[in-house]
């Protein structure tokens, strides 16, 4: 019996030693070979402008599916637009959102939405080279494509480029926006961190191209004899706006003194003395060429000529600003609290604004230019009680130049009632604004106004809002007081279809309610956004009533790595007067005496969106609803919008 134990043991041990050699085989091999690293989106963090005020805030990548298949920034569920029928035309809010520019402001802001500006840059810092590429293509109507590359040249220095072009030829003769993107950026953080510099060069070129509506009034009608949408007459055959603009930003912050780190937020780095310098270049210009007849009298007839009209505004605007900050908190304490912050700075814009005109010769027939000036000081101070309480005042007062006066001043505090029962956020401002100067010049060869003495437009707010994550409900309610509101309307006095600035003397009262909430039955979730507004002025300040946006949606994984949804979106808004809009200044305006409002029924888009490892992708049917009451709609005067479009679209991240 021992004999054969024996056996047994020795041939086990022979086993373990062939086995252990063919493993130090393979170990020495692997041994011998390269490191092999599976980079993922963790590698990645990135920053904006918008989140280095106080301290630098790092976030991760978004890899997710979220909203994915509302691309186009005319679509999104919170911020609804009014357009021209497609995007890369002229478009503006449904909902009243008043800016709060204050200072020189040249009026043109009807291709805003394409453009990208330093705010809108992300910075990374990238452990691994990381790309991204990112394609919607909606057959030969509309196409989008967006590239992104970014790496660390050093361990604390990156560098990067972003290259955008959209694409949308509409379902119109001339209905086709063009827009252009390209940015190169770099931040820099020293080794201490306590120097950091921001850098990007921008180039927005954006072509709307102007039809000047369809010319038949009832193309939805049910009794309308429908051709093809290409070959329906357009008022205006060769006519287009063309908006560049060009931004050279640097922005460098250095920490004086003491450095704390916060535990909450990822050992971030908390400066007690900052110092930060920002230098901003702008050149923009803003061009409308017509060429040929306007047989339909879109536009009032040329002032200097009939058929040919290239009206060019041109801006330049030089920044400089200087600001020094100082936080006082506790040295020996992992939560911040009992923190004070005050930020002193001043800042110094210098603008050259010229307006061209040329003559059907080609000669030059005016050219206008004026300088201006402005000093504005900038204040800030907070308080946080404690990690669930902070109050928070800015101020901003033009004291010397061309807008003299001008100021806004804004108050808002968080209020963490806990977890479980939400948070409070409280807001109030008051603004007073230069009128824009398109208000009270311009020189064209369709409309000419100068020297008009509108008011400065002010604005009072006060919100509320209530945000409970746990629950994923959000309420809010807006109160916007506004004096001496400026908008363009029809003038009727001389029988053509010009249009003229004009002030509102009396105030505009307007409140609004926004309500969203997001549900889950099992597999299944539903999205819903209310928007309620209500203005004593409706017949001058054009909003509906009541808007609201619903996403439905069901969550599978299919073949155990395909997360998908498979829903439909519904958006409605009520009735209400509509605007029109004028090719040749690229402004929307009411016509006070001849309203017309349109039919408003639901806009449903049904989608397929999915996560696959480092690809999003979304198939979109948009307005599937087309033909069941409507044959198509308006949200501007006569410029009809897309028909019923299939939309494929998908993201590629690469990490290596």
């Amino acid at each position: 019996m021992l004999a054969g134990i024996g056996k047994v043991y020795a041939q086990d041990l022979k086993t373990s030693v062939g086995t252990n050699k063919e493993l130090d085989s393979v170990r020495k091999k692997l041994d011998g070979g390269k490191d092999s690293v599976v980079f993922t989106a963790k590698y990645i963090r990135y920053t904006k402008i918008g989140l280095s005020k106080d301290s630098i805030v790092l976030l991760p990548l978004d890899t997710s599916t979220v909203n994915i298949q509302n691309y186009s920034p005319l679509l999104q569920p919170m911020h609804p637009t009014i357009s021209n029928g497609n995007m890369g035309l002229s478009a503006r809010p449904l909902l009243y959102e008043p800016s709060k520019r204050i200072g020189f402001d040249v009026g043109f802001h009807s291709l805003d939405y394409y453009a990208l500006t330093p705010e809108d840059i992300i910075y990374y810092q990238a452990r691994t080279p990381f790309s991204s590429l990112y394609f919607v293509s909606a057959g030969q109507k509309e196409q989008l494509f967006r590239a992104l590359h970014t790496q660390n040249i050093k361990k604390n220095w990156n560098v990067g480029i972003n290259f955008n072009r959209g694409d949308s030829k509409g379902f119109y003769a001339r209905q086709r926006g063009d827009n252009l993107n390209v940015a190169v950026f770099s931040w820099y953080q020293s080794p201490s961190k306590r120097y950091n510099m921001w850098a990007s060069a921008i180039f927005n070129t954006m072509r709307a191209y102007e039809n000047g509506s369809v010319v038949a009034k009832n193309i939805f009608d049910p009794g309308y004899n429908a051709i093809s949408r290409d070959a329906e007459a357009i008022n205006l055959s060769d006519a287009r706006n063309m908006y560049k603009k060009n931004i050279l930003f640097l922005k460098q912050t250095y920490y004086v003194g003491r450095i704390d780190t916060s535990a909450n937020a990822a050992n971030a780095v908390l400066p007690t003395n900052k110092i930060t310098y920002t230098v901003e270049y702008n050149n923009e210009s803003y061009d409308f060429l017509k060429i040929g007849t306007d047989p339909n009298n879109v536009l009032p007839p040329g002032i200097n000529s009939t058929t040919f009209t290239n009206d060019s505004t041109h801006v330049q605007h030089l920044k400089n600003e200087f600001i020094y900050s100082f936080f006082l908190r506790p040295k020996s304490s992992s939560l911040i609290k009992n923190e004070l912050k005050v930020d002193a700075g001043i800042r110094h814009d210098y603008y050259k604004h010229e307006f061209l005109g040329i003559k059907q010769d080609g000669t030059n027939y005016e050219q206008s230019r004026f300088a201006y000036q402005n000093i504005t000081i900038l204040g800030a101070a907070g308080y946080r009680f404690s990690s669930n309480i902070d109050f928070n005042l800015n101020v901003e007062q033009i004291l010397q130049g061309e807008n003299a006066g001008d100021y806004l001043y804004e108050a808002k505090s968080k209020i963490l009632l806990s977890k479980t029962i939400g948070r409070i956020e409280l807001g109030a401002y008051v603004q007073n604004q230069s009128p824009a100067t398109i208000f009270n010049y311009y020189h064209g060869n369709h409309y000419q106004w100068s020297d008009n003495d509108f008011k400065n437009t002010k604005i009072a707010n006060l919100s509320f809002n209530y945000i409970n994550d746990k629950y994923a409900f959000t309420a809010g309610a807006n109160y916007f007081l506004t004096s001496n509101y400026l908008y363009f309307a029809a003038d009727h006095s001389n029988g053509t279809t010009a249009i003229l600035p004009k002030q509102e003397t009396a105030d505009i009262s307007l409140i609004r309610i926004d309500v969203s909430k997001k549900w889950k039955f099992g597999r299944f979730a539903m999205e819903n956004y209310v928007a309620y507004q209500k203005t004593d002025k409706n017949a001058i300040l054009r909003t509906p009533e009541f808007y609201t946006y619903n996403s439905i949606y069901f969550n599978n994984t299919f073949f155990k790595v395909l997360k998908a949804n498979i829903g439909f979106d519904v958006r409605y808004n009520t009735t209400y007067a509509n605007y029109l809009y004028s090719p040749a200044t690229a402004q929307f305006y009411i016509d006070e005496t001849n309203p017309v409002t349109f039919d408003s029924k639901p806009i449903v888009d049904v989608f397929f969106k999915a996560n696959l490892r480092r690809a999003n992708i979304f198939v979109k049917y948009d307005f599937i609803n087309q033909g069941l009451f409507q044959r198509g709609y308006y949200t501007v005067n006569r410029y009809p919008m897309q028909d019923a479009l299939l939309k494929f679209g998908v993201t590629w991240n690469f990490y290596d």
